[in-house]
């Protein structure tokens, strides 16, 4: 290129340069006896739109499945909120943390005020669907726990005043009543839970964070049993629906769905960890087997050994070391034996290892739980176990499993609580040493004596009159002895330990 002409074109662009640099100081500030002014560029208005793009037909399809999913489940699925009892003060007139134990403040949603909460009732928010005419919804137990008021909330905005008709605290789950339902109810179509496939798409439907009506999409990411480090909400479930669509505080109790509408499991707990936040819902088939129950009769009947069990898998070298050098890899290891249980007539003892129930093989404790969750109260079950390396057999006729929702009423009366037996897993969600012994409350009567000895649930009893317990069995063995002047016990919380005198 001739060295003029570039010499020019250098010029040129140099002059172009100059003037439009002139032209943006004078031009982009009008300046008035009020000081400079902003004003746009002259190009501004015909400035570029982003192109609109071609939605692949695959991506239009699914869209459209998600949002025929929403409106079709949007009328069957409810809001509940329910009224918790008032809070209970402490000696100095304030306010007592809420009353429900920490394990499962995280299930739903509560009104302010979390460790010093508002006088007067706490309020908490779930959710629902309706499975038939009557006014039917099926929800979480841990939903409706403790509720003195229910109120429904259709996705129309209409409220409805419900009642509790039986929950199961073995499944998580619950059944709660409209007072007086209206005609134009729709009624959730319920699927096979069996038939649903590990990445599958499925949508959650419910009430969180307190929003009246929300959907969040994903797959279902595994199903069977949780994993030991996940705190489940219900020892009789036998497999979960894990999801990593977005469950929030408030969706406990709504619909898990599939692409078809139709109902596959219902969201109960949230699993947050280092991977990531991970939903889990209880399958379809069971609860509507549960539910089914509790409508019928207020409550469902479980048979039970009376053993606390712990796989031998994991078992680690310490806990091992104490049962001896034989202990078998796999197997139902007795970790307690429940006094006055069946299982205590007969010759099984802590330490042994369940390792076939009627023949049937025994991996790991579960198996124990699902073949006698199967079997009829008053059944007859043979037990093959192992106990320092040498084999044993003995036969346990199946007893009714004691349900904490119903509380005897000379049992109300006279202390007020309830109790279940404490196990490293609960002591973990409770913030407490994992070799902690004792009894947990899992809930005390309003007006009770324990009520006003300022037992709280959450706290772990471990000695009763000076005298260590460990389990519930004990804990009530000891508090139904007659003591003039009252029990004196040692409750442990994650804020330490106290003693409380109950008269």
């Amino acid at each position: 290129m001739p060295q003029g002409t570039l010499k020019s074109r250098v010029t040129s662009f140099a002059k172009m340069a100059l003037v439009g640099a002139g032209l943006m100081g004078a031009g982009a500030y009008l300046h008035s006896a009020h000081g400079p002014a902003l004003i746009a560029p002259a190009h501004a208005a015909s400035a570029a739109v982003t192109p609109k793009t071609e939605i692949p037909n695959e991506a239009k399809a699914l869209s459209h499945a998600f949002s025929s999913v929403a409106k079709a489940l949007g009328p069957s699925v409810v809001r509940i909120e329910v009224e918790v009892g008032a809070p209970r003060a402490d000696g100095r007139g304030r306010p007592a943390p809420d009353d429900v134990p920490p394990m499962f403040r995280h299930f739903f949603e509560f009104g302010p005020g979390d460790d010093a909460p508002s006088p007067g009732p706490q309020h908490g928010v779930g959710s629902g669907f309706i499975i038939d005419g009557s006014g039917d919804i099926i929800t979480n137990r841990h939903v409706v726990q403790g509720a003195t008021k229910v109120t429904v909330t259709m996705n129309d905005g209409k409220e409805y005043p419900a009642h509790v008709v039986g929950k199961d605290a073995q499944t998580d789950v619950a059944v709660v009543k409209l007072e007086k339902a209206p005609s134009n109810l729709a009624v959730a179509r319920l699927g096979d839970s069996d038939k649903l496939e590990v990445g599958e798409w499925v949508v959650a439907v419910g009430s969180p964070l307190g929003l009246e009506q929300t959907v969040t999409a994903g797959i279902c990411s595994g199903k069977g049993r949780a994993g030991k480090h996940v705190q489940m909400s219900g020892n009789r479930v036998r497999g979960y629906i894990q999801t990593d669509a977005k469950i929030n505080p408030g969706n406990s109790g709504g619909p898990l769905v599939n692409l078809e509408g139709e109902v596959v499991g219902v969201n109960t707990l949230i699993q947050v960890g280092a991977g990531g936040a991970y939903g889990f819902a209880i399958p379809v088939n069971e609860v509507r087997r549960v539910a089914q129950t509790l409508i019928k009769e207020g409550r469902v009947r479980y048979a039970y050994l009376g053993l606390m069990l712990t796989s031998a898998k994991d078992l680690d070298d310490a806990q091992k070391a104490k049962l001896g050098h034989n202990v078998p890899g796999t197997g139902a290891v007795v970790a307690e034996v429940t006094p006055g249980g069946p299982a205590s007539k007969s010759a099984i003892r802590p330490g042994d290892v369940i390792q076939q129930v009627d023949g049937q093989k025994i991996t790991g404790a579960s198996d124990v739980v699902d073949y006698v969750s199967s079997r009829d109260i008053g059944a007859t079950v043979a037990l093959h176990y192992a106990r320092d390396g040498k084999p044993g057999e003995t036969k346990v006729v199946l007893g009714e499993l004691p349900n904490e929702d119903v509380k005897a009423p000379e049992q109300q009366g006279r202390i007020g609580l309830a109790l279940q037996t404490l196990t490293p897993d609960v002591a973990d969600q409770l913030g407490i040493d994992r070799g902690t012994k004792g009894a947990v409350i899992t809930d005390v009567v309003s007006g009770s004596p324990a009520d006003r000895a300022g037992l709280k649930p959450g706290e772990v009893i471990v000695e009763v009159d000076r005298t260590p317990v460990a389990s519930s069995e004990q804990a009530v063995e000891a508090l139904h002895a007659a003591r003039g002047g009252g029990h004196l016990l040692r409750v442990r919380g994650a804020g330490g330990t106290r003693f409380v005198t109950i008269k």
